[in-house]
């Protein structure tokens, strides 16, 4: 079961990556921008998880690495859990949840 976990991380962390460098407003947040994150979140009585969230995508110009800046813009931020298989899948998931 950790073989699995872990490549399932290591396919969602390439799927973030791959985002980030489209120019669609994608970041990988770090550690720290994850906590000023989940902090200005839970100002507006949002409760996130760090672990909830992979990537952010930001709608305008929001400095990830000041907190004043986030709760200012937090209307700009969108989080994103990514996940990720090995299994194929069809168009439109066809196959891949049971009905």
């Amino acid at each position: 079961m950790a073989d699995a976990k872990k490549t399932g991380n290591t396919t969602a962390q390439r799927a973030a990556e791959i985002l980030a460098t489209k120019g669609l407003g994608f970041v990988i947040p770090t550690a720290k921008q994850k906590k000023h994150l989940v902090i200005a979140f839970a100002k507006r009585d949002m409760i996130v998880y760090g672990k909830a969230f992979d990537i952010v995508r930001l709608s305008g110009q929001v400095d990830l690495n000041h907190l004043e800046e986030i709760e200012q813009h937090l209307e700009r931020v969108t989080l994103y859990e990514i996940k990720s298989t090995n299994k194929e899948v069809g168009v439109g998931f066809e196959g891949y949840f049971l009905v």
